[in-house]
Order: structure tokens, then C-alpha cells, then sequence
């Protein structure tokens, strides 16, 4: 099953393990919105910066900034997203500075647990409500969430707070966020995976947390960086090289790219046991996103993902 749409979605959370790309699918995923005339926030939180490089602009900081037509960038910190969240309940710089900058404020602040987590999920929020000149200032949100554990654990803030704190602002307004998050209309989760054993069992235990812990299901699944099926079994070429392979004397470049070949085999067998265990445990709607052999990923593969992701999504429900 492809991906269904994306386009009337508010807030796409971009899931995953470390490691499985999903910054790279978060960048292709906004960059298709934006080339489909979205205004999109491509938004992170104390992520290593890697956006600049991705999307061939300026990099991402703690300032929201416009990288290419329709598309925004942000790298928020706890202490950026609290500053805005205390503006934005206090109205006042000067106020912001008595309440949370004294050192004994500041001290009774940090010691509230998981406020960091919240002023980052309380700041994702209000970009979704954030209006200029009479429209949505962003139509998508894209977060590029963080590693899998401390996602669900962020995600699950705003239940938290609302079993824990009495009445008051940051109540109000935990009540919109767990709104938001778990409005199915409003908000998508897209896990991202790779046909690989741990990033596998790490998604399909992702995804019963999301629903068990934040009461949100996600909406498909993308696996990242699959091996091409290039020497599927009986094939001529799978013949070449099982003949190659067996060959008592090859030259060195032959040789190397005999071993190239096996090993991609190999991979590409290794994917199709895990893409069958993720369409068993795990049936969400997938796109498959190919290996892309270079050094490093740039601008060049981002928009090639895009392309390929653009193609896959929305095209059957």
C-alpha cells in the first residue's frame, strides 16, 4: 500500500532510530511539500546540523530561516523554545526576565521535569497556529523528530502535565498540544526504517508505543536505503556471477567488482527478509526509498528522494 497524501496534514512527525536516515526523509519530505507550493517548516530541535548541507542553503539554527522558496528551517534548543513559550504567556520581555532569568527562578524553572521536552513540543504547537496576513504563516510542519525513545517520551509530555499539574497556563495549553498530536486529521507520524534487524524491531516497538503511550498511530511507514534487486535469483546476470564467483583466477579489478556484486546480493536478500518481516508485524502503508550510492548525501539526492517520495504518496488511500 503507498503512502496515502500528505498535503492537508498540519504536522508531519518524522520517526525513527538513529542512523536510518531520517533527517534525509524529513529534508525530501519538506522539500516535495514546498515544491508542490506548500509553505513548510522543516523543524528540528537540538539535532546536529546537518540541514545547510542537505538542502544546499544557509544552516539551520535557533532563528527560524527561509532556505528556498516555501521552505523554513529551524534547529531549536530548550532554551530558545522556552524564552518563546515565556513570551508568549507573559507578553513582556521585561516580565520573561524577573520570572525565569533570576538566578532562584531560573534554578525552580529547570527543575521541573521533562519543561525542556514541553517548551520544545509547546514551541512545534504554536508554529501550527501561527497566522500572518490572514493565512497559516506555515500550511506544514515537517519534525524532524529525535531518536525513537526520547520521541515517544516528548510526544507523551502534554498526557503528563495534564495528569499532574492543577489548572493554570501550562495546563491550557497541554490540553491543545495533546490535542494536536493526537488529531489524525491535523497530524501524520511517518516512521522511518531500514530492512535491517535492530532499526525493524526498534519500529515495530516505536509504533505499539506511539499508540499505547501517546495515542497516535502512525500513518505509513518509510524504509530507507534498500539495495537494488539487481541479481534477482535465475536471472542472466546472477548466473554471470555465480559463474565469476566460483572462477579459480581473476584479475584484481574483477575480483573487486565480483566482491561488490556479492555483497550487494547479499544486502539486497538481507532487505527482502526484513521487508517481509515489516509487511507481517508492521502493516502500514510503505515506500521504499533506494540505496543512493555517493559519499555523501547532498541536495542532488535530497530532491531525487523527494521525487521518488512524491511519486509514492498519495497515489491510492
Amino acid at each position: 500500500m503507498p503512502l496515502p497524501g500528505l498535503d492537508d496534514k498540519r504536522l508531519i512527525v518524522i520517526l525513527g532510530k538513529g542512523g536510518v536516515g531520517r533527517t534525509s526523509i524529513a529534508a525530501a519530505l519538506a522539500s516535495r511539500l514546498a515544491a508542490r507550493g506548500k509553505r513548510v517548516l522543516l523543524y528540528q530541535a537540538n539535532a546536529k546540523e546537518r540541514l545547510g548541507a542537505l538542502l544546499g542553503g544557509p544552516p539551520a539554527s535557533d532563528e527560524i530561516r527561509q532556505v528556498r522558496d516555501n521552505l523554513w528551517t529551524v534547529n531549536t534548543n530548550p532554551n530558545a523554545a522556552l524564552h518563546e513559550y515565556g513570551l508568549m504567556v507573559l507578553r513582556y520581555e521585561a516580565v520573561y526576565k524577573m520570572v525565569f532569568e533570576n538566578r532562584v527562578s531560573r534554578a525552580l524553572v529547570r527543575a521541573i521535569p521533562g519543561l525542556d521536552d514541553y517548551s520544545i513540543l509547546g514551541k512545534l504547537w504554536y508554529h501550527t497556529t501561527e497566522e500572518t496576513a490572514g493565512r497559516w504563516r506555515f500550511d506544514t510542519i515537517v519534525f524532524d523528530a529525535p531518536a525513537t525513545g526520547h520521541a515517544v517520551t516528548l510526544l507523551a509530555i502534554p498526557q503528563s502535565i495534564l495528569a499532574a499539574v492543577p489548572e493554570g497556563p501550562l495546563t491550557r495549553d497541554a490540553v491543545k498540544v495533546r490535542a494536536l498530536v493526537e488529531d489524525r486529521a491535523r497530524t501524520a507520524a511517518i516512521v522511518v526504517t531500514l530492512a535491517e534487524e535492530m532499526p525493524t524491531t526498534e519500529s515495530i516497538e516505536l509504533s505499539e508505543r506511539l499508540e499505547r503511550e501517546v495515542r497516535l498511530k502512525p500513518l505509513g511507514l518509510i524504509v530507507n536505503q534498500v539495495y537494488p534487486g539487481h541479481f534477482v535469483a535465475g536471472s542472466p546476470a546472477t548466473r554471470v556471477l555465480d559463474r565469476l564467483a566460483t572462477a579459480k583466477a581473476l584479475d584484481a579489478t574483477l575480483g573487486a567488482v565480483v566482491s561488490r556484486a556479492r555483497m550487494s546480493q547479499a544486502r539486497r536478500k538481507l532487505n527482502e527478509r526484513y521487508l517481509a518481516r515489516l509487511a507481517k508485524e508492521l502493516p502500514l502503508p510503505t515506500a521504499v526509498v533506494p540505496k543512493i550510492f555517493v559519499p555523501q548525501i547532498g541536495p542532488k539526492e535530497i530532491e531525487q528522494i523527494a521525487r521518488l517520495l512524491g511519486a509514492e504518496i498519495g497515489k491510492a488511500r
